[in-house]
């Protein structure tokens, strides 16, 4: 694109923009006319400058005067957007990213061969006898360890959950300290527990009850793993009340507290003493070639549990009376409902 400047007195100057604009860059082909227009407006008052003097000296430095105006004034206009963008903010335009190449999807494993198969079914075969032979060696609860699992009465948990807890009158409070941090949920499946459908209460505890049932679960699994057992999983059955869901629960259920309940302050669960859910994981390392394993030794151990019950009952009473001795809860081993009932005693470090 070329463009021609007057002068008075003078012949046209002729100024040749060289940037292929028009081709490579049709918004700056624009921007270049309109700094081509500025020039024109901006050329009377430099004329009017020059025109004192005289002769070609002054000739050739109002050329260069022009020369000079005009490159100023053009110099963006070769730029595009990006350009000009990036040379504000001091960097050069940004290069587009690399592909990183994405690696093939490993083979599937071969299939087991009938030899191998037979070898998984005698090997699990092998690993259930284990598991059953280390439950008859559990000694079930004496009526002495019972008797100290049932001390705690209603009234003396509702105190400590008075102390410890908080008062959760709707859902709108319980939303409010959620928020606070004040409640934390317990979540679906951890490595210690498992939440069974609550129809009466919600899965929110405070952090020191959190802490409490966490403490249970490490305990619990200690126990096991000195029995040569897997590390059942507890199951949750009730946690945070409110005044609605509570009196709900007296409508259907005439064991439930026909006063003020400890599961109204956050500070109670039930876990019960007859189901457990298996280990997250059944065994230790995976057998090649046998993705359906897992499941079959999940059954395994799901009917060894139910089998076992009272075992793992006992085991996990054990470890509940162990916390009470240290002031860490309290205690009630229903009979009609069949839960261990506890509350946490004090504050956990760990929850704080």
């Amino acid at each position: 694109m070329t463009g021609t400047v007057g002068g008075p007195g003078r012949g046209p100057l002729t100024l040749e923009n060289t940037c292929p604009v028009d081709q490579a860059h049709p918004r700056s082909g624009l921007e270049v006319r309109a700094h081509a227009v500025r020039v024109a407006r901006v050329w009377p008052l430099v004329a009017i400058s020059m025109n004192r003097c005289k002769g070609e000296r002054m000739h050739a430095m109002r050329s260069r005067v022009v020369l000079a105006l005009v490159a100023a004034l053009t110099s963006g206009g070769c730029q595009g957007d990006e350009g000009r963008a990036a040379a504000e903010a001091g960097a050069s335009p940004a290069r587009p990213a690399e592909e990183v190449p994405v690696a093939p999807p490993p083979p599937p494993p071969a299939p087991l061969t009938a030899e191998d198969s037979a070898r998984v079914r005698d090997r699990i075969a092998a690993w259930s006898d284990s598991v059953r032979a280390s439950f008859e060696r559990v000694e079930s609860l004496r009526a002495r360890e019972v008797a100290e699992l049932r001390r705690d009465r209603n009234a003396e948990q509702v105190a400590t959950a008075e102390s410890l807890g908080l008062r959760v009158s709707g859902a709108g409070d319980m939303e409010a300290l959620r928020r606070q941090g004040r409640l934390v949920p317990l979540g679906d499946s951890t490595s210690y527990w498992v939440l069974r459908e609550m129809e009466h209460s919600v899965p929110l505890v405070t952090p020191d009850t959190r802490a409490m049932l966490e403490e249970l679960g490490r305990r619990f699994h200690a126990r096991l793993d000195r029995l040569g057992l897997p590390r059942y999983r507890m199951k949750v059955t009730s946690a945070l009340r409110t005044d609605e869901t509570q009196s709900d629960l007296r409508r259907t259920n005439s064991y439930a507290s026909r006063t003020v309940s400890a599961h109204e302050f956050g500070t109670t669960v039930d876990v019960s003493h007859e189901r457990f859910a298996v280990p997250t994981r059944p065994r230790p390392g995976p057998v090649p070639g046998a993705p359906e394993l897992p499941a079959v030794e999940a059954e395994m151990l799901e009917e060894a549990g139910k089998e076992h019950a009272k075992a793992l009952q006992a085991e996990l009473g054990r470890a509940i009376a162990e916390m009470r001795d240290e002031g860490l809860l309290r205690v009630m081993m229903e009979n009609m409902q069949p839960v261990y009932h506890m509350t946490v005693a004090r504050r956990f470090p760990a929850a704080s």
